[in-house]
């Protein structure tokens, strides 16, 4: 009895961890039973609530040290002296997108804040917005009142724009953008981090001429942040553990205040020579000294030097964009949970535009802090609301624990981002991508490197731009090239009439198109059916067939490439029939004037390829059988006079109207029908009400054979086209004609079987014009 118990308990516990924690199951748990005890739930419960708060405390000390570590970077040099107003710029973007995002996400573990891909490109920004200021003759007042606004209004305009991403469902056209661009902007942002980092510890930008600088810092600067850095590269390539950089950053600033107590100086000294941050009064996040509203009306803001740094401004929002897609999609390979990728934009957006409100800088998903909240335990939302509110709460109530924080220490974390995505994607994308696709990572990060973010976002766009047309143009625009007798149309016909068309089929040039259309590819169409024409020998052809049901779209100089395609039928006397146009493309070549030339438009291929065998058969005086003749005269050939005599004095005639049904689906198959006249169609119900035409049978031709033979319902309904006159056979003069007059029957079914077979050959053809691949 309690061995029976404690199974129970057992169960009911491995089911609650899997509510509490379904990144560890990959197995959906079956709920305990109603009467189990509400016990060890409950405590499960807690035991989840523990987690969350303890995976909330780590991601809080990790989330300041990241916030505080950009905020340096972006307030270094010139603008140093201003970092006592401008850290909280972070401060506020770690304490308001981590608590937006972790409300909104559609994952549960995620952790969001300022982030080093958009901050390397944002510190750009805030330098060049000083110095546009600085050059108009700006006050370090409006100095560092239009700093400050610059950032806010990146995060207000990176919002809207992710939110308008998200909100359009355009957040995966992203995806589109080639890797080794991607690749080469954060290898870009790898080296502005190293950059900033320069800039921090020695005041100058990173260049040739400064490069010596290194040589003179001090050891007390360099030797925490090399530990730091190297240690935290070090571990996260071996221990991939929650408490690694936590312990690390932990070290780095033991390591700090050691080395301090041994060069025996104090903190102030360490505050007055920049190791540590300045004060942040706990104003500071209002920055009541600046008298905003005033100095907003007075003129204290340069506005033209806001707008003159506009461009680099839509760069940090790209980047924005392409690491909120990066980062989710890695954050749900690693928890197994589904990603709306829109969601995650409008989230982004939405806690973009409240932190620009409030004077935040950009942030927005964290994979690697993310991946260290669920490694902490994290099993909900709780964890990153716990995180946020933590950092609200320590900046609240202790700021000055921000100021004991070593610079130093901050550095080897903006060394450690930037060393890890050049890691990222100088070695390991070496190894990922064809030497070809590689040389693009070097090229956009020298550009970054030597002639500023504008050109290298520049050279990545035209890069993109090149990739993209050398690979799309390799993919051929063509699905399948076809004529007269591989591809036929739905319309059964006579034996004779189908033979004919065979014979006829060199007659058609078809080609079936794919993808999106361009000048690239409808001049390789105009040359792949010039070589076509070239190569039908002695006989000529008479339509030139182009289906568009599978393109989606075309730009304008489509249209050159078909008037010059138009020209080319004229000269050979064969006429241009155009299927399938998708809406937008038809809209355009109206406009261009494509479609008022000689040229024949169908809706779809299969009424285009109807159009052309009646126009075929209508003009070949050896085509059988036509609507017109005798019924006697297409069964001649395959029976017997007597045989023939006694068929049809069994067949029963129907005269029916346009749209009256020969049978329904679902009705028995009590009968064959011969079609004499006119024609029927084979016609599917769909869910929407609509109707599929699956087949057309018209004059000599046998319909509801089937059902007859397999003794099953009828499968479709059928209903004439028009005015048709079908012979009804019936299964029970059938089985009268077997036990009174086997060779009358066998001649039936052996003219069964030769139409059967005629289908199956007109299938073959289809099928192999389908899977052979186009030449050129």
């Amino acid at each position: 009895m309690f061995e029976h118990g404690a199974a129970a308990a057992r169960r009911a516990n491995r089911t609650a961890q899997a509510r509490l924690h379904p990144l560890s199951w990959g197995n959906t748990v079956k709920p305990a039973m109603s009467g189990s005890s509400p016990g060890p739930s409950s405590r499960l419960r807690i035991r989840g609530l523990a987690g969350d708060l303890t995976a909330g405390m780590v991601s809080m000390l990790v989330m300041l040290c990241y916030a505080m570590s950009l905020g340096t970077m972006i307030f270094s040099a010139d603008l140093a002296r201003y970092a006592g107003l401008g850290v909280p710029t972070a401060l506020i973007s770690c304490v308001v997108t981590a608590l937006v995002i972790a409300l909104m996400s559609s994952m549960r573990v995620n952790i969001a804040g300022p982030d080093g891909n958009a901050t390397a490109f944002l510190a750009g920004v805030a330098a060049g917005v000083a110095s546009s200021v600085r050059a108009d003759g700006g006050t370090p007042q409006t100095i560092l009142l239009t700093v400050l606004i610059a950032i806010a209004l990146c995060s207000v305009v990176t919002g809207v724009i992710l939110y308008a991403l998200g909100s359009s469902r355009r957040g995966r056209s992203l995806q589109f953008l080639p890797y080794p661009v991607v690749g080469g902007f954060l290898a870009g942002t790898g080296y502005l981090l190293l950059a900033g980092a320069f800039r921090v510890v020695t005041g100058e930008p990173m260049n040739w001429h400064t490069s010596a600088l290194v040589m003179h810092l001090n050891w007390q600067v360099w030797t925490p942040a090399l530990f730091v850095c190297a240690s935290a590269t070090l571990l996260s390539r071996t221990w991939k553990h929650a408490a690694a950089l936590p312990i690390t950053l932990a070290l780095g600033v033991a390591l700090f205040y050691v080395l301090l107590f041994a060069a025996g100086l104090s903190i102030d000294d360490a505050r007055d020579t920049r190791l540590l941050l300045p004060r942040v009064a706990p104003h500071a996040m209002r920055i009541p000294e600046l008298h905003l509203p005033a100095s907003l009306m007075h003129g204290g803001v340069d506005w033209s030097a806001i707008g003159a740094h506009l461009p680099e401004t839509l760069v940090v929002t790209s980047i924005s964009a392409i690491s909120i897609l990066m980062n989710s999609t890695a954050i749900g390979a690693a928890t197994g949970e589904d990603i709306d990728l829109n969601r995650e934009m409008r989230a982004a957006g939405i806690a973009n535009i409240a932190s620009g409100m409030l004077g935040g800088m950009v942030g927005y998903q964290s994979f690697n802090r993310s991946m260290l909240n669920a490694r902490a335990g994290a099993t909900s939302r709780l964890a990153g609301v716990f995180a946020a509110l933590a950092c609200l709460f320590v900046l609240a109530v202790s700021p000055d624990l921000v100021a004991l924080f070593p610079v130093p220490v901050l550095v080897g974390l903006q060394l450690f981002m930037g060393v890890r995505l050049l890691i990222q994607w100088l070695v390991g994308a070496f190894r990922k991508l064809n030497w070809h696709e590689y040389l693009l990572v070097p090229l956009i990060l020298g550009a970054i490197a030597f002639y500023g973010v504008v050109t290298g976002v520049v050279a990545g766009v035209i890069a993109a731009c090149v990739m993209f047309a050398l690979l799309y143009g390799r993919v051929s625009c063509v699905r399948m090239e076809f004529d007269g007798s591989t591809r036929t149309s739905t319309v059964e016909r006579s034996i004779e009439a189908t033979e004919r068309l065979h014979e006829l089929g060199a007659q058609v040039c078809g080609t079936c198109l794919q993808g999106f259309l361009f000048f690239g590819t409808a001049n390789s169409i105009l040359q792949r059916v010039r070589e076509r024409l070239a190569a039908s020998g002695p006989v000529s052809v008479r339509f030139v067939v182009l289906d568009f049901a599978s393109t989606n779209g075309m730009d304008a100089s489509v249209s050159v490439s078909f008037v010059k395609l138009w020209q080319l039928c004229a000269a050979t006397d064969a006429d241009l029939v155009l299927t399938g146009l998708p809406t937008r493309s038809r809209e355009l070549l109206m406009k261009t004037g494509t479609l008022n030339l000689r040229i024949h438009e169908f809706s779809t291929l299969d009424a285009g390829l109807e159009w052309i065998e009646d126009t075929l058969l209508a003009s070949d005086t050896r085509a059988l059988p036509r609507a017109e003749e005798d019924f006697h005269t297409m069964l001649a050939p395959y029976f017997t006079s007597p045989a023939l005599a006694r068929l049809l004095a069994r067949l029963e005639v129907r005269e029916l109207g346009a749209g009256e049904p020969v049978f329904r689906r679902g009705e028995p198959g009590d009968a064959m029908y011969f079609v004499e006249s006119g024609r029927v169609a084979v016609l599917l119900p769909l869910s929407d009400g609509r109707n599929l035409r699956l087949r057309s049978f018209g004059p000599g031709t046998i319909v509801g054979e089937m059902a007859v033979y397999t003794q099953q319902a009828r499968s479709a309904d059928v209903l004439a086209e028009g005015p048709a006159r079908v012979l009804r056979l019936t299964l029970e003069s059938l089985h009268a004609l077997e036990r009174d007059d086997p060779v009358t029957v066998q001649q039936i079914h052996r003219f069964v079987v030769k139409v059967m077979a005629s289908r199956l050959a007109a299938a073959d053809e289809a099928l192999r014009a389908a899977h052979s691949a186009p030449s050129g």
